[in-house]
C-alpha cells in the first residue's frame, strides 16, 4: 500500500511524505504542514514537486523529517542498480518500515529496475527462524538490514542459499559473526555500506572491513574529508545523493563552500593505511575522569570475544560518570564476569574498562529501525538482574 501510494502521489505532481504507522496524531499534523510548505519551496528550486520524505530514527530526539532531492535519488538508484546488479530477476526481502532512507536501497532501487520486493513484517524479522522461512517463500536474492538482524539470522542454522547479495548497514557488523553469515548465505557477496539518512549511502566495504569499523571506499560522485584536515575528526561528507534538507529542524549541518555543499556527519573516524575507521557517534565520545572515551570502541571490544554476541555500552551518571556494559551471551556459552573483565583490560585503556558488567542471554530491545536500544537494553537488564 505504501509503495503504490508514493507512486500516486509522486504521479500527481506532489511529494510523497512517508511516516511511521505509529506516528502521533501531533507529529503528523506538523509533518503534513511542513511537507506542504516544501511543495512550493521544491517548485521554485527545481521546477517540479517530485520528491521523497523520510524520517531519522528519532533515536537522539523527535524524528527529522528527512526531504531527498529526486535528483538524488535518481543518481542513487542508478549506482545501486549498476553496482548491485539489480535486475527483473532481483527479488528484495525488506525488513525494514518504509518510513526510512535505506528504503531508496532495497525498495526503489529493484523496483526502478523491474525487480520485486517482498516485505516481511515486524513479528517475522525478529525471528530469525520465521525470517529464514520468509527468504525461502519469497526465494529472496537480496537483502539489506541492520546487523543485529544478520547476526540473529547468522545464528540461525539453515542456509539460504537464493541470495546473491547480503548488505550490512547501520553499524558494524560483528567480527565474531562474519564467518556464520558468511555460511547462511553461502552464494552471495557479502557488503557493508555506511551513510547517513541526510546523505544516503556514500561508502561501500566488503564485510570483513565493515566488520573492523573501516567504512571503505567512497561511492564515485562523493567527496570526503576530516574536519580540520587532522587525522582524527568528524567526517564530512558532499554525496550526489545527498537531501535538500530538514523540514523541521535546523539545516545548520549543511555548509556550503567554493559550490560544494558538505554535510556535517557528527560520525568521528580515524585516518588509517586501510581507510578510514569509524571511531563512534560524536555524542558517543564521553569524558570519563577526565580521559576520553569512544563508548563505540568498548562495545567493539566486548562484541570482540567469541562468547558473545551482542553488547552494548551507556554512561550512567549514578554515583559519578561510569561506563557500564551490557553483554549478550548465546545460549550454551559460559563466561564470567571476571573474565570478560581480564578480556576487555587487554583491548582497552583503562579509563574505557567498565565500571560494571552485566550478562544477559535475553534478545536486546530495538528500535523501530532494527537497532539496538541501548537505554531501553540497559534499563531492562539491570531491573531483571536485581529483581532476580
Amino acid at each position: 500500500m505504501a509503495v503504490l501510494a508514493v507512486l500516486a502521489v509522486q504521479t500527481a505532481g506532489r511529494i510523497a511524505l512517508v511516516l511511521a504507522e505509529d506516528a502521533g496524531e501531533e507529529y503528523v499534523h506538523a509533518a503534513v504542514v511542513a511537507a506542504h510548505d516544501a511543495t512550493s519551496l521544491t517548485v521554485a528550486a527545481l521546477g517540479s514537486a517530485e520528491g521523497l520524505i523520510t524520517t531519522t530514527s528519532g533515536t537522539t530526539g523527535v524524528p527529522k523529517l528527512v526531504h531527498h532531492d529526486p535528483r538524488g535519488i535518481d543518481r542513487f538508484t542508478a549506482w545501486a542498480a549498476s553496482t548491485f546488479g539489480f535486475g527483473p530477476s532481483t527479488v528484495s526481502l525488506v525488513c525494514s518500515p518504509m518510513n526510512f532512507d535505506v528504503s531508496l536501497l532495497d525498495v526503489w532501487a529493484v523496483l526502478r529496475s523491474g525487480g520485486r520486493v517482498h516485505f516481511a513484517d515486524a513479528a517475522t524479522v525478529a525471528d530469525p527462524v520465521a525470517l529464514r522461512a520468509e527468504a525461502e517463500r519469497s526465494e529472496a536474492t537480496f537483502l539489506q538490514a541492520v546487523p543485529t538482524v544478520l547476526a540473529r539470522l547468522a545464528d540461525a542454522g539453515a542456509p539460504a542459499p537464493t541470495f546473491t547479495t547480503v548488505v550490512s548497514t547501520g553499524d558494524a557488523f560483528p567480527a565474531t559473526h562474519v564467518d556464520r553469515l558468511r555460511a547462511f548465505a553461502p552464494n552471495a557477496r557479502i557488503m557493508s555500506v555506511y551513510g547517513s539518512t541526510e546523505t544516503n549511502d556514500t561508502f561501500v566495504a566488503d564485510i570483513d572491513a565493515g566488520a573492523q569499523r573501516v567504512i571503505g571506499e567512497p561511492i564515485e560522485g562523493v567527496r570526503a574529508r576530516v574536519r580540520d584536515g587532522g587525522s582524527v575528526g568528524e567526517l564530512q561528507v558532499a554525496s550526489p545523493f545527498q537531501a535538500l534538507g530538514y523540514l523541521n529542524a535546523s539545516n545548520r549541518a549543511w555548509t556550503t563552500e567554493g559550490g560544494v555543499r558538505w554535510y556535517d556527519t557528527r560520525d568521528i573516524v580515524e585516518k588509517t593505511p586501510d581507510g578510514l575507521r569509524l571511531v563512534g557517534r560524536q555524542d558517543r565520545l564521553v569524558k570519563v575522569n577526565g580521559n576520553r572515551v569512544s563508548l563505540d570502541d568498548v562495545e567493539a571490544a566486548v562484541r570482540a570475544h567469541p562468547d558473545v554476541s551482542a553488547a552494548i555500552a551507556v554512561l550512567t551518571e549514578e554515583e559519578g560518570r561510569r561506563i557500564e556494559v551490557v553483554a549478550q551471551i548465546p545460549t550454551g556459552a559460559e563466561i564470567s564476569r571476571l573474565a570478560l573483565r581480564s578480556w576487555l583490560a587487554k583491548r582497552l585503556p583503562r579509563a574505557a574498562i567498565p565500571s560494571r558488567l552485566w550478562l544477559t542471554r535475553a534478545p536486546f530491545a530495538t528500535t523501530t529501525t532494527g537497532k539496538v536500544d541501548r537505554r531501553s537494553t540497559h534499563l531492562q537488564t539491570v531491573r531483571e538482574e536485581r529483581t532476580a
